[in-house]
């Protein structure tokens, strides 16, 4: 599916000074509360052994967030975290309607499609990463060398359930993070989109309800709108997800019985960025084993955490099939690429028969190369830069936007991923607000788009994932002025 979150392609990838990555990557800590106002920064000598830099590269990043107002040196005793008087407060959590709702908002997405893909539009809307973060050159080289070495991956038909090499590189990418996947579990889908639309379409019927978090991706109001489905929007904390409690509740009322699946992203969740405890994914999935209610996880956002350790995935605690993990490249590694999977648990042959009869299978010469690609060491150097872009790119759009937008607005504070969801003032409307943008070339996401009851209508999601230029600053500015006006 094409759409505003689809990706472009690029070929460079301008270097970062190391120095500019760990304070970015330190800022980051800051930002999402690891290191608190008064935390003794990691010494010189810490910095320089954990994350095997030189003394003096360690020294200029800690030099630079002093410069940014964001430590102080204090002699012979270290840096340390100073307050941040302009930090914006968190988005608040308020209780969505208890009613399912069909689902509107193909049109609304189709709207805003256009300004995604026209280049004289600054794109702060579409969660599209920085086309030069990514290792283009090197993926082209080995497709090329696959389809050379191995014409059969383009002149055959690709087969079910996809290429092993590749399968076995992500069930072992995931058993480094300590979450077991059996290869012979995955199925390699057409991006992730691809996945959720399999495993929904399979374990759901037309007029079912669908659990989902407020606000939710509107990716996954799309799929459940074109399946014939109802969503029902569950409170969610913009730090700690979606609320058991509130599922639980919505499981033993009158609407219950309707509810087939739950549709989420546990970690770096898109829009909010927020990620369930460990403990409450565990009861997530007793609760939703009890009711017989399947647990679709949109795992797309879970690599890229840029403070602290890397959550492990809900799936790693289901022992039961409940979990259908759902993923891809498109964030991490090769947007262009559309290779996605998913562990389907109790439910994967009729995943794969449903991915069979809508599409037969997946090209082969794409897996091929990113199987090529993950063997190598590449991989875990191009995941640390990737993480480092992030970090500092969500840092830099969070200082601006609490320093542009009107007094009185709410930003979340994400450890991972690189979107950002602001809540304006009461009585602002992200939608208008997005008409006025559009028409001086700058492109957002209104909050409706979140909902299917129309709620978030005064809030708005903020693109990250693009570099920091005079012309994205001047249209984070301008945007802020916007808001501002009556």
């Amino acid at each position: 599916m094409t759409g505003p979150e689809s990706s472009g392609r690029g070929d460079s990838r301008p270097a970062t000074p190391r120095y500019d990555a760990l304070a970015a990557e330190l800022a980051a800590m800051i930002g999402a509360g690891q290191l608190r106002t008064g935390d003794r920064v990691p010494s010189v000598r810490t910095l320089a052994r954990q994350r095997r830099v030189s003394a003096t590269t360690a020294v200029a990043a800690l030099r630079s967030l002093e410069r940014r107002g964001l430590v102080e040196a204090r002699p012979q005793s270290g840096f340390f975290v100073l307050p941040r008087p302009q930090r914006s407060p968190l988005p608040v959590a308020s209780p969505p309607p208890r009613s399912a709702r069909d689902v509107r908002v193909n049109s609304l997405v189709n709207l805003l499609n256009a300004a995604a893909f026209d280049r004289s539009v600054v794109p702060l809307g579409s969660a599209i990463p920085e086309p030069a973060w990514f290792p283009a050159r090197a993926l082209q080289r080995l497709a090329a060398r696959a389809a050379r070495r191995m014409p059969a991956l383009s002149a055959g038909y690709p087969a079910l359930p996809g290429l092993l090499a590749l399968r076995h590189q992500i069930a072992r990418h995931y058993a480094g993070l300590g979450c077991r996947i059996d290869a012979e579990e995955l199925l390699v889908t057409s991006g992730c989109m691809d996945a959720l639309n399999l495993c929904l379409a399979t374990v759901a019927a037309p007029d079912d309800t669908i659990a989902v978090e407020s606000p939710a991706y509107f990716g996954f109001l799309q799929i459940i709108e074109s399946l014939g489905m109802k969503a029902l929007e569950i409170q969610t904390d913009p730090r700690t997800g979606l609320s058991v409690d509130s599922l639980e509740q919505a499981l033993a009322s009158r609407v219950g019985p309707r509810i087939r699946a739950c549709l989420l992203s546990t970690t770096f969740s898109n829009p909010l960025g927020a990620t369930l405890p460990e403990e409450a994914k565990r009861r997530l999935l007793r609760v939703c084993r009890e009711h017989d209610v399947a647990l679709i996880e949109d795992d797309i956002y879970g690599d890229l955490n840029f403070a602290g350790a890397r959550p492990l995935p809900m799936k790693a605690f289901d022992r039961h099939g409940q979990v259908m993990l759902c993923s891809s490249f498109s964030k991490t590694l090769a947007p262009g690429a559309r290779i996605g999977w998913v562990a389907a648990g109790r439910w994967s042959d009729a995943v794969r028969l449903r991915k069979y009869t809508s599409s037969i299978a997946t090209p082969e010469l794409w897996q091929e190369a990113l199987a090529s690609y993950l063997r190598s060491n590449a991989w875990g150097r191009h995941l640390r830069s990737l993480r480092q872009s992030c970090a500092r790119q969500v840092e830099r759009f969070s200082t601006a936007i609490e320093e542009a937008f009107p007094p009185g607005t709410r930003l979340s504070r994400p450890e991972g991923g690189f979107v950002l969801w602001a809540e304006l003032p009461a009585g602002c409307d992200s939608l208008a607000l997005h008409a006025r943008a559009r028409a001086e070339k700058i492109s957002f996401l209104p909050g409706t788009l979140f909902s299917a009851s129309g709620r978030h209508s005064h809030c708005l999601r903020i693109n990250c994932g693009r570099n920091w230029t005079p012309r994205v600053a001047a249209a984070v500015q301008r945007l802020g002025d916007l808001a501002s006006q009556p």
